[in-house]
């Protein structure tokens, strides 16, 4: 008769923690999809709009004068927190949770910063603005702990 090898009675070697954390990392991929998708996309709408910003500039139909268009720079942060907190809220199986949250409350803010930058705004207006932002912010994790 044929008679089983040792290795075949052998329980499989644990998982390295490498290993695992790999396969974790990969779980979370595929849940994401494809990565920078987001972020590409929020990208290329920015760019068209901002073409179309110059375009009427240039052409004398835009009424209001953009100022100081380094504020523009501020954009890439915001950009990436909006990804950020759209993959936080698809991780989450699309539940509000603190982290995204925080990640689009960071977005918002450093959005309405860049308007009031570019357009040179009133700070006395939306300064206050900001901190009722915050505020609820902070609030809402306090309200909502667990999401």
């Amino acid at each position: 008769m044929n008679e089983p090898s040792s290795s075949q009675n052998q329980p499989p070697e644990p998982k390295s923690w490498r290993e695992e954390r790999r396969e974790r990392r990969q779980a979370r991929r595929a849940a994401l999809g494809s990565p920078g998708r987001g972020a590409g996309l929020i990208a290329g709408v920015l760019l068209v709009l901002l073409g179309i910003v110059f375009l009427l500039q240039n052409s004398g139909y835009l009424i209001i004068q953009l100022q100081n268009w380094g504020a523009l720079f501020i954009l890439i942060p915001v950009v990436a927190s909006f990804d950020r907190a759209y993959r936080e809220f698809r991780t989450a199986g699309n539940q509000l949770t603190a982290q995204a949250r925080g990640a689009a409350l960071v977005g918002l803010v450093l959005l309405i910063v860049t308007v009031v930058i570019l357009f040179n705004l009133n700070w006395a207006i939306y300064g206050p603005v900001l901190i009722i932002l915050v505020g609820l912010g902070l609030l809402s994790n306090v309200v909502f702990p667990n999401r």
